[in-house]
């Protein structure tokens, strides 16, 4: 039979063993490519520039590396993860993200590694990566740094 002891002593040494994993200076997790869930290919190595941006100012503008200003207004292609902005059917907008909005394992997701994306033609809302091509506009007015425009999915 169980004693009441031993169910409440292992109980005890929880808070300790938390705290030690704490103290020790443990992060967050991360996923095992990285700060990004998909690994670098021809189609996500486009987010790991365009995440690579400071704040600066008394306004705390973005301030972009010239290797990304150099793609304002240039066609690029990128796999991400759609994320709808309207209720169900058909989406003509979403935002792109370079990370799964529920992976524990991933980096944040913060307006450096979303794209606020305008298709040409409605796109079925997927779940999965997807790959979407269109010109790149920096310093939106909506509130993320980046917005492809006139841009077409392709799914796989």
């Amino acid at each position: 039979m169980t004693t009441r002891r031993q169910v409440l002593l292992p109980l005890a040494f929880a808070p300790i063993a938390g705290m030690a994993v704490w103290a020790g200076g443990s992060a967050e997790p991360t996923h095992p490519v990285g700060r990004f869930h998909l690994p670098v290919d021809e189609f996500t190595a486009l987010w790991r520039d365009l995440a690579d941006v400071r704040l600066g100012g008394a306004a705390a503008l973005p301030e972009f590396s010239p290797k990304v200003r150099a793609l304002d207004g240039t066609v690029v292609k990128v796999r991400g993860f759609m994320v709808p902005l309207e209720e169900g059917g058909p989406q003509r907008r979403f935002i792109l993200a370079a990370n799964p909005v529920g992976c524990p394992a991933c980096e944040r997701p913060n307006p450096a590694t979303m794209l606020h994306v305008r298709v040409r033609a409605p796109a079925a809302d997927l779940r999965g990566a997807v790959v979407v091509d269109g010109t790149l506009r920096l310093k939106p007015h909506e509130g993320l740094f980046y917005r492809l425009e006139q841009a077409a999915v392709s799914y796989g």
